[in-house]
């Protein structure tokens, strides 16, 4: 079974006085509920019953940008719950899943001309780590993993 609501809201902001002109947000929440049976035992046809694989039962986002003449930015913040990876595991656990993350994001654009565009981008500029575990119940350590922050400059060429 499955079941669940997502709610967006996109506005510019305008009641901010016209020198703010521009400005706007997105948020989102995303809100799911899930069972599925999964064959444990082929042999027996054994069924265990666990969330779907890769749904967070709760995901949140929200936005803040600019969007005015040729200059463009975006910050972006979002939330995921965590999250089955495997049903069923492996050495007779049950499940495998990932950690809740919570990821800060950058952009931002200047146009010079018809054809040429900067563009810049900072990635998970909260440094969240990659956290995997196994066992609903212990959540042992799986896989821990840094991959860091990353920024990108770049230059767009239109012809």
């Amino acid at each position: 079974s499955l079941s669940g609501f997502e709610v967006t809201l996109q506005s510019p902001f305008h009641f901010l006085p016209d020198s703010l002109e521009g400005f706007g947000g997105l948020l989102n929440l995303t809100e799911i509920e899930s069972e599925v049976a999964y064959i444990t035992n082929p042999t027996t046809g054994a069924t265990v019953l666990q969330p779907l694989i890769g749904q967070s039962p709760r995901s949140v986002s929200a936005t803040l940008y600019y969007d005015r003449g040729p200059f463009e930015a975006r910050v972006s913040s979002s939330f995921r719950d965590q999250y089955l990876t495997t049903v069923p595991s492996q050495n007779g656990n049950d499940v495998e899943g990932k950690a809740a993350t919570m990821n800060i994001d950058f952009s931002a654009s200047y146009e010079i001309n018809d054809n040429f565009e900067l563009t810049v981008e900072g990635l998970n500029l909260t440094d969240v780590y990659d956290e995997r575990w196994v066992s609903s119940q212990r959540q042992n350590n799986l896989n821990y993993e840094h991959t860091g922050r990353e920024f990108v400059v770049g230059v767009r060429y239109k012809f």
